[in-house]
């Protein structure tokens, strides 16, 4: 089962949508409230290049935002689902 972490602020429309999107696919996600200043630093420590939220990761390995999500989301949805077929090589 892949591990999914969302970084989210309360105030945060897309964070909304993409913790939306976890519920209706019905994935378990870690979310991590970011809306302090102290909160925001410890993601900063974790994501350096993040400027933004949400920030999704699956397995530790950042996807990126709600637009990443949506752009991607045939795959991400295999690769949450554990459908993506094996590589070949």
């Amino acid at each position: 089962m892949v591990h999914v972490e969302i970084y989210t602020k309360t105030t945060c429309t897309f964070c909304a949508k993409a913790k939306a999107w976890f519920l209706e696919h019905d994935i378990a996600y870690m979310e991590h409230d970011v809306s302090t200043a102290d909160a925001f630093s410890e993601m900063k420590r974790r994501l350096p290049e993040a400027r933004t939220v949400p920030q999704i990761l699956m397995d530790g390995h950042l996807i990126g935002g709600y637009d990443t999500l949506m752009q991607y989301e045939k795959p991400i949805l295999e690769r949450l689902r554990g459908t993506t077929a094996p590589a070949t090589g």
